[in-house]
């Protein structure tokens, strides 16, 4: 399994806008996608703009198809507008 976790700084008075998206557009494009595990968002609890989206995929191969998915070129630009600071950083999944 793959695992990324996004970190997003949204731009002051854009948190609740981020938030919708991701419940409303992000979640359900995600959902619908071959080898989808779970995405949760994370708010940093002491910190007004700090948030994280974590996804899990099946494999790398699966991710990158939601990545060129219809659904996620549509919702992604709306998020990264959002947003005036973008990273990420993926790992796989360590099983015995």
């Amino acid at each position: 399994m793959i695992e990324l976790h996004i970190f997003l700084e949204p731009f002051a008075g854009k948190e609740k806008e981020l938030e919708a998206i991701y419940w409303k557009e992000y979640v359900p494009g995600i959902k619908i996608q071959k080898g989808f595990q779970r995405t949760t968002l994370l708010k940093k609890r002491d910190a007004l703009r700090e948030y994280q989206i974590n996804i899990t995929f099946d494999s790398e191969d699966l991710r990158l198809q939601w990545v060129a998915s219809k659904e996620h070129t549509t919702v992604w630009p709306k998020v990264a507008a959002l947003c005036q600071r973008v990273s990420w950083t993926g790992f796989d999944t360590v099983q015995k």
